[in-house]
């Protein structure tokens, strides 16, 4: 059976196959990605997510001039988007592994977010993961992501 590689970071998620050699000893072991199987995620910038006048308070200004505004605290919205993020990106992955009958997969994703990711997973998803590594390597090409992770087989 082909082993599913996904590779992770919280705005893309890229799905590889691990192709084996056949009986042929002098076809190497190769990684295959099918063209358009790579999910971009896209997500709002903070100032479109804030309207121009949310959160604004008065400044003081000195007698006779105008103030200005200044902008509130926007307290968790980043980690709440973040989060929101994060659990696209895991059910994306879910839905591939799923897609492709729950095969054994590995996943390899940034530090910050590899813990958080694998709780996110859903269960069945987590269940048939085989091994977790860190790492961004979402924007690595095809050949040097070959050198990284057959190397290991």
């Amino acid at each position: 059976m082909e082993k599913l590689i996904i590779i992770a970071s919280l705005g893309r998620i890229r799905p590889l196959q691990f192709g084996k050699t056949d009986d042929d000893p002098l076809q190497p072991s190769h990684l295959i990605e099918e063209p358009g199987q790579m999910v971009e995620i896209k997500h709002e910038p903070l100032r479109e997510v804030v309207t121009d006048q949310a959160g604004r308070f008065g400044k003081s200004a000195p007698l006779g001039q105008k103030s200005g505004a200044s902008y509130g605290e926007e307290h968790n919205l980043k980690s709440e988007i973040e989060s929101k993020a994060l659990h696209q990106v895991a059910d994306t992955i879910g839905k591939l592994v799923a897609e492709r009958g729950c095969p054994a997969w590995q996943l390899f994703a940034p530090s910050e977010i590899m813990p958080s990711l694998l709780q996110a997973l859903p269960a069945a998803t987590r269940e048939t993961l085989t091994k977790a590594e860190k790492g961004d390597l979402t924007k690595l090409p095809l050949s040097e992501l070959e050198k990284r992770l057959l190397t290991k087989h």
